[in-house]
């Protein structure tokens, strides 16, 4: 590993003592605890998930937007035996200018994708997978914008099945208060090579269209957001090309933060959805296990005690209604960041 990592690092410092170009580098260190009450529930989880995490970026910027970097993130679960629980290989090609972020490689996820809520990423997905192998393109600015993605998450082998995502998500603010936009993408879930055990391929698509209105201000209203939408999907097993569902159902936002207190509703009324979750579990589904319920709501309060450039910490309380059944979740999270494009406030979500 250190022979590996020296190596690593010479690549990256080679070029640019070569040729003179800007040096950039990103450090991240981000601290999780997240304790669920989920032992009422027959859909989700309950446990805790706690840990810390650290991702280095070494690299160079060229012809003023573009860049090549390099690095890893590692992760540590808390009370764990093992040394490091997970470590990830950092390599990709970026380009950046004023409306435009385009990545090529496997590259941090930090930031991304935060325009989609749980309802496609749980909060595991989170805390545990940092990064995505494939390509992403944002077009446009905070007023209206578009992104197009893929994420390789399985290599097919003898004992892996290929997996991977595809996304596509915008945004259109209408005036100062009133916007629409979408979120979307297809999971797609192959067989192993050779397929020995027989094994089908599925698909699972999610999207979702809404409008609303949102506001902010200098006066210390952070966010004002309240929205309603359609969330509809599309899932089926190729054994029976026959034999798919298509759950749909509405699905309402509220959000408000003043100066660091704030609260967020999410709300699902309509179909039960993850009809293959029973099979396939959370192999297939990366979204919030309480959608497999006819009608779900979630609040969260919370406290943003740091929001800075540097640094962002958030203490949380969740609740839960599902089932007939009230569940409770704390969260703490805090993240770390260093590096030399000076971002304004940290960017994970």
């Amino acid at each position: 590993m250190k022979k590996i990592l020296n190596i690593l690092i010479f690549s990256l410092l080679f070029p640019v003592f070569l040729f003179s170009q800007e040096f950039r580098y990103n450090t991240e260190v981000l601290f999780f605890f997240d304790n669920t009450e989920f032992a009422k529930s027959n859909l989700a989880i309950d446990q805790t998930m706690a840990g810390v995490s650290l991702t280095q970026e070494l690299g160079w910027k060229f012809d003023k937007n573009h860049y090549i970097m390099g690095g890893a993130n590692a992760i540590k679960n808390f009370g764990g035996k093992n040394f490091l629980d997970k470590i990830n290989f950092l390599a990709y090609y970026q380009l950046k200018d004023k409306n435009t972020l385009f990545k090529a490689g496997v590259f941090p996820r930090y930031g991304l994708l935060s325009d989609y809520s749980n309802f496609f990423f749980q909060d595991s997905i989170d805390f545990y997978n940092h990064t995505m192998e494939g390509l992403y393109l944002l077009k446009g600015n905070e007023r209206h914008f578009i992104k197009l993605w893929l994420d390789w998450t399985g290599l097919q082998s003898e004992t892996d099945r290929e997996t991977f995502f595809i996304g596509a998500s915008g945004y259109k603010k209408f005036g100062k208060l009133f916007f629409a936009d979408f979120q979307s993408y297809m999971f797609h879930f192959a067989t192993t090579r050779p397929n020995v055990d027989r094994l089908t391929v599925s698909d699972n698509l999610l999207g979702q269209l809404s409008i609303g209105l949102k506001h902010s201000n200098d006066n210390g209203l952070n966010n004002f957001r309240l929205s309603v939408g359609v969330l509809s999907g599309f899932e089926r097993d190729r054994i029976n090309m026959d034999n798919y569902g298509t759950p749909t159902g509405g699905v309402a936002q509220f959000d408000i933060d003043y100066k660091g207190f704030g609260m967020e509703n999410l709300f699902y009324y309509g179909q039960e959805r993850m009809v293959l979750y029973d099979r396939y579990g959370n192999q297939l589904y990366w979204g919030n296990p309480f959608l497999r319920s006819e009608m779900y709501y979630q609040n969260k309060l919370y406290w943003t005690f740091l929001d800075n450039k540097y640094v962002k910490g958030q203490v949380a309380a969740r609740t839960h209604f599902s089932e007939g059944n009230f569940l409770f979740e704390q969260m703490l999270t805090l993240s770390a960041r260093i590096n030399n494009d000076q971002p304004k406030k940290a960017q994970r979500k």
